[in-house]
Formats: structure tokens, C-alpha cells, sequence
């Protein structure tokens, strides 16, 4: 049977144990660690994307510095 070491003890562990029988730490494969991130970080793109467009649209359209003068 294959074996991997675990992150935290480096002991021999069967290939695809959840938790290492020596120190009990969780196995999570590298690619899963690498999509959680991702999620993370998209996710908090598009919030900031969504922030920054509510906040131009909130803007008023004739901002208070330039008035137009009306003539009759």
C-alpha cells in the first residue's frame, strides 16, 4: 500500500487517511487547500467589485462643486 507522510509529524501514513494515527492532525490534499483559497479570494473580489459600483452609482450626477446657472 502506498504511503504519504503527514504535514505536521512527518510520520508514514496510509495513502488517503483523513487523520494521521500518530499526532491525530487532519490530512487535506494540496489541491483542496489550494481551491479553498480561491473560493476565498473570489469571493471577496466580488464584493469589493459589487462595493465599488454601488458607491459610483450612489454619486450624484451634478456634484455640488459645479452648479449650472439658469438663465431666464
Amino acid at each position: 500500500m502506498a504511503k504519504n507522510s503527514c504535514s505536521n509529524c512527518g510520520m508514514d501514513i496510509p495513502r488517503g487517511s483523513k487523520k494521521c494515527p500518530e499526532c491525530g492532525k487532519l490530512q487535506t490534499s494540496r489541491l483542496r487547500m489550494i481551491l479553498g483559497a480561491a473560493t476565498v479570494l473570489i469571493a471577496a473580489l466580488v464584493i469589493v467589485i459589487g462595493a465599488v459600483f454601488i458607491i459610483v452609482k450612489d454619486e450624484p450626477a451634478n456634484p455640488a462643486g459645479s452648479t449650472t446657472e439658469i438663465t431666464p
